[in-house]
């Protein structure tokens, strides 16, 4: 697990990446958190920035949140209802960032891994 400590609603959070993170979004949202990850990127890198769906963003903190919490066996320290009626942009916008990161995180490539070849020209079928 991948693991971040930002401030909500006044609150220290840790927010956790792991597969736990990704059942919880979908099954908070019926789709796949790589969608909302591509979605907020392209929001927050468009030449003019903007915020990413506002009801995705919250169950997706909310889902970070909750992973981490459950990982510890502990009770998160915010509810979905701090975070539609307590949160501010600025701390919203760290969240998003800190989801990305997370998640980027999680799925990089360590380095001196092998790395799957981009093209495999010229080559057939392989032999048995």
């Amino acid at each position: 697990m991948k693991q971040k400590t930002i401030t909500l609603c006044g609150k220290q959070v840790t927010l956790g990446y792991c597969y736990a993170t990704e059942i919880a979004y979908k099954d908070y949202t019926g789709e796949n958190i790589q969608n909302f990850i591509a979605e907020a990127a392209q929001a927050v890198n468009s030449e003019s920035p903007q915020l990413p769906d506002i009801k995705k963003s919250v169950f997706a903190i909310l889902s970070a949140a909750l992973a981490y919490s459950n990982s510890r066996d502990e009770e998160s320290p915010i509810k979905d209802s701090d975070l539609m009626n307590d949160l501010n942009p600025v701390e919203f916008g760290a969240a998003v960032a800190a989801i990305i990161e997370l998640w980027s995180e999680f799925y990089r490539i360590p380095d001196g891994e092998p790395r799957e070849k981009e093209s495999k020209k010229g080559k057939g079928r392989s032999k048995n």
